[in-house]
């Protein structure tokens, strides 16, 4: 864990420590900022976002779950974009800022953002040119807004297969995330983000996963983002699964598979 987001993650963090105990590991928890990779672990849960980390982890020897590829597609919005839209996966359309996408409205956020925090509306030329310089330092995008605004499913992936399907939803901002007070269901994966899940696991093989989707005013989906360290709030609080139980049993037979 990166030391910003352990204490608002140390129920999963200490979830996942009782696991790792009870299937025979010596599991403890350690931040990524007093990590000596010559004293690297055999094995690795990353709940970090910083690749050098990760890598440095796998140069040493450990197995990493999710790997540095996963990390370094998922935690910068243009390489995931990048990424799906060589796969011929739609996502709305987006820039750096030198070539305006269909609008406005706009949303303009940091690639490299989670949670919903760095990302903004903008309705007008000259916001979006101030937000993009004030954000210099985050990597900004432009991108087209959603035609059915305040919605978004997320899709929980584990070792290739659909944990739950959960979509978010909001009356009075266009961001659904939960955990700024969006309201969460389950649902079913329609057919063409299902699609795109099978086009995008078998090239990414990431261990556990988000995949987010938007959707236009016919409610064709889009890819929005893939969350490497997705939450998993949500899943505790809809259904009963343990995910890091789950996670940890993936974790323990893909050790024996090998």
């Amino acid at each position: 864990y990166d030391g910003c987001d352990l204490e608002n993650n140390r129920f999963f963090a200490e979830r996942l420590c009782r696991y790792g105990n009870m299937s025979g590991y010596d599991t403890q928890i350690v931040l990524s900022e007093e990590l000596d990779p010559e004293d690297a672990p055999d094995i690795v849960v990353s709940r970090s976002r910083n690749l050098d980390v990760i890598t440095t982890l796998e140069e040493y020897g450990s197995t990493v779950y999710n790997r540095s590829s996963v990390s370094r597609i998922c935690n910068d919005k243009s390489a995931t974009y990048t990424f799906v839209q060589n796969l011929g996966i739609p996502c709305l359309d987006w820039s750096f800022g030198d070539i305006s996408p269909p609008g406005p409205p706009w949303i303009v956020k940091s690639c490299i953002g989670h949670g919903g925090k760095e990302v903004h509306k903008v309705d007008d030329v000259a916001s979006a040119i101030d937000l993009i310089q004030s954000m210099h330092d985050r990597k900004p995008i432009i991108q087209k807004m959603a035609g059915d605004a305040g919605k978004d499913l997320r899709v929980y992936v584990l070792g290739g297969r659909i944990l739950a399907s959960v979509m978010r939803s909001s009356d009075s901002d266009f961001r659904a995330n939960f955990t700024l007070g969006g309201r969460a269901e389950l649902h079913d994966v329609p057919d063409d983000a299902m699609s795109i899940i099978k086009k995008i696991v078998p090239e990414l093989l990431p261990d556990f996963i988000g995949i987010d989707f938007v959707f236009d005013e016919n409610g064709k989906a889009y890819l929005n983002e893939i969350e490497d360290v997705v939450g998993t709030r949500m899943l505790y609080e809809l259904t009963d699964l343990d995910p890091a139980r789950v996670y940890m049993e993936y974790i323990t037979h893909s050790k024996i598979s090998l």
